[in-house]
């Protein structure tokens, strides 16, 4: 019996052993780390993956307190998905929301805005300068997103000229194009943690040097350009990926001797040689960008005032509509016009 007892002892001594050790390797496990220096802790705040990390986190919190939805949605395009829109026929025109920031919309005049075609839930609005604040920047471009009720822009951009258009850059659904009072044309792009350009083009007699009030990206996934307008007629074609110099440019010129003070410009859908385009004394012509009657062609009277905006019908369908256009005026009109 005695030998039993002892044969008994010997694996209860081996049970408190394994379990001291287990208990020792658990205190080693929950050190507390070692607390950063202040010299490791400025590193790391102005290092470029924690700034690209906390621009991104701060947008998705945003979106999670304000409401229960897909939080984790990606705006910069890497993960762009084809989406044919549906337009709802007969739906009730009713106020929805208001889109303004303390910050960056007091003072300021919303002067151009577009909606992007691959994220139908994004909006972007140009404003001029605040004149009450001289030390901000003249010019501002904010992303609004109808998706998530956050009271934010999902984007700030800005420089240093009143921005008098812009655009989505098509085909690049994280390119953000301004055109501005100073001529310059600006390219934002929303996957650089900066609010500044990554792009500008030169303030020179090849470029613009009158307010640029036309931008838009025509053409196809593998052939694209920026094509931009400014007061003085002046029309160039752009690479996106070189904004340097254009790659074409002419002169807008009714009967060869007025030049046309542009406004607003239109390309019917999957056309990019003929457009439209409004100027300030309230005339709408018709033009195209090659060819033997390449210029301006016909001329439209009826506006008395200058022209606020114009679009060509976009809707795709068994009847052709892309004779189709629009324009609204300062004259309190808004006007629907045929090419044929």
């Amino acid at each position: 019996e005695d030998e039993d007892d002892e044969e008994m002892v010997e694996p209860k001594a081996q049970d408190d052993l394994e379990t001291e050790n287990q208990d020792q390797k658990q205190e080693v496990k929950e050190a507390p780390p070692r607390e950063l220096t202040e010299e490791e802790k400025q590193q790391v705040l102005h290092s470029e993956e924690f700034l690209i990390f906390f621009d991104r986190t701060i947008r998705v919190i945003e979106r999670a307190l304000a409401e229960d939805s897909d939080i984790f949605f990606d705006y910069s395009g890497r993960d762009v998905e084809e989406k044919d829109g549906d337009v709802q026929a007969g739906a009730n025109l009713s106020f929805n929301r208001q889109f303004y920031d303390e910050h960056w919309s007091k003072h300021r005049v919303v002067t151009c805005m577009d909606w992007s075609l691959q994220y139908p839930e994004l909006m972007v609005a140009s404003y001029n300068n605040n004149e009450d604040a001289p030390h901000e920047p003249d010019g501002v471009a904010l992303v609004w997103n109808m998706k998530f009720k956050k009271t934010t822009p999902e984007y700030v951009f800005h420089c240093q000229s009143s921005v008098m258009s812009v655009c989505f850059a098509r085909f690049h659904p994280n390119l953000v194009v301004g055109g501005t009072y100073s001529g310059q044309i600006v390219l934002w792009d929303n996957r650089s943690h900066r609010r500044t350009p990554v792009q500008r083009t030169p303030l020179s007699a090849a470029a613009h040097t009158h307010p640029v009030y036309c931008v838009n990206v025509v053409g196809t996934q593998n052939a694209h350009n920026l094509i931009t307008v400014s007061t003085d007629g002046k029309m160039c074609s752009w690479s996106l990926d070189m904004l340097s110099t254009p790659q074409e440019s002419m002169e807008l010129v009714y009967n060869k001797s007025k030049p046309v003070a542009v406004t607003g410009m239109a390309f019917p859908t999957g056309d990019v040689n003929n457009f439209v385009v409004g100027s300030e004394e309230g005339t709408v012509y018709t033009a195209c960008r090659h060819g033997s009657k390449a210029g301006i062609g016909e001329i439209f009277e009826g506006h008395q005032g200058p022209i606020t905006g114009i679009n060509c019908h976009m809707a795709v369908g068994p009847i052709d509509f892309s004779h189709l256009f629009v324009t609204s005026s300062f004259d309190w009109t808004v006007k629907l016009w045929t090419t044929k």
